[in-house]
């Protein structure tokens, strides 16, 4: 794959992925907030199931791309998983946050590859 091809699909999986993280952040601040233990049960499972969907595409990403820092994002997300399952919610949130500093970083050097090219 040219140098160009992997930078847009860096770029475009980056920026996907990073909008997934700061949805599912959004969603670990909704579930603290949450008081009764049936919600919090359900939110639970429900945010599981979104990191799970979540690593589905990072791990996609990775192919895609040939990117293995993609990989260090998709164990980020099952840690953050387990993490939530066990109700430490504050080691979870360290962790998608880990994973968004990840994805701004490949984001971010396949945006300076496109301006070299003047693809951008």
């Amino acid at each position: 794959m040219s140098e160009a091809r992997t930078a847009f699909v860096a770029f475009h999986y980056a920026e996907k992925i990073k909008t997934s993280l700061i949805v599912a952040s959004n969603l670990l601040q909704a579930l603290k907030s949450l008081k009764e233990e049936a919600e919090i049960v359900g939110a639970e499972k429900l945010l599981a199931a979104y990191f799970g969907a979540v690593t589905v595409e990072v791990n996609i990403a990775a192919n895609a791309s040939q990117i293995g820092g993609f990989r260090s994002i998709a164990v980020k997300l099952q840690e953050a998983a387990e993490k939530t399952r066990r109700h430490n919610y504050a080691d979870a949130e360290k962790l998608v946050s880990d994973a968004i500093t990840v994805a701004t970083t490949h984001g971010s050097e396949a945006a300076k590859t496109l301006e070299e090219k003047s693809l951008i």
